[in-house]
Order: structure tokens, then C-alpha cells, then sequence
């Protein structure tokens, strides 16, 4: 019988039938192997050619990219760090959404309100 292995991500115990079914580089990655993973094997293949591919990460974005984000987490004039984080996330832009907002504020682009929004001028 062989020895016990732990899963070096959750330490979960495992034995010697543990299979890789697959091998990620980013989160995004991982996110989209395992929900092929847990699909029923006859719509894997399906499934695979339809689920996007891993966003590209964008380390250094332009300032029209940055503000198509903005555009993007906009609701009724008003920016949340939590959607504009999701809008970068979405464009693979790893700055954070309170930089961004911080330096559109400094352009003129966006105010700042009390209780953490932004304002859009337009």
C-alpha cells in the first residue's frame, strides 16, 4: 500500500489513486479547468471549446483602458470600488480599482463622496 499524500493547496489526505486531471498557471485557469472537471464527461469536450479562454493579464493598461473601466462600473453617475474592481478584473488589468479611482480623481474625472463612491463628471 502506498504512503498518504495531502493536497499541498487544502491538506486533504489522499491516496496513491489521486489522478491530475489537469494543470493551471493562473486562477483563471483553475476556475475554468475545474468546472470542466465537474461536468459529466459526455459535454467536457463541449464544454471546453465554449467556455472562454483565460483572460490575458494587462500589467500596464492604457489611460482610455482604464477609463473604459470606469465607463463599465458606472451606475447613475456613481463608481463603486467593488464593481470597478470587477471591471479591471474582467479587461485583466491588475491595477487596483482604488489607484484608478484615486488618479481619475486627480485628472478630474471622477470626485470623491463621503461614504467611498465616486462621482462621474461628464
Amino acid at each position: 500500500m502506498g504512503k498518504t499524500r495531502k493536497c499541498p493547496h487544502c491538506g486533504t489526505p489522499t491516496d496513491d489513486k489521486l489522478q491530475i486531471v489537469s494543470v493551471a498557471d493562473n486562477a483563471s485557469d483553475l476556475q475554468r479547468e475545474v468546472a470542466i472537471a465537474n461536468m459529466p464527461e459526455s459535454l467536457r469536450q463541449e464544454m471546453r471549446d465554449k467556455l472562454p479562454k483565460a483572460i490575458e493579464i494587462n500589467e500596464n493598461p492604457s489611460a482610455s483602458q482604464l477609463f473604459a473601466c470606469i465607463r463599465i462600473a458606472v451606475v447613475d453617475d456613481i463608481v463603486e470600488l467593488d464593481r470597478l474592481a470587477g471591471a479591471l478584473r474582467g479587461k485583466g488589468i491588475t491595477v487596483s480599482a482604488e489607484d484608478v479611482a484615486e488618479e481619475a480623481v486627480s485628472q478630474g474625472l471622477l470626485i470623491r463622496t463621503n461614504d467611498g463612491k465616486y462621482i462621474l463628471l461628464q
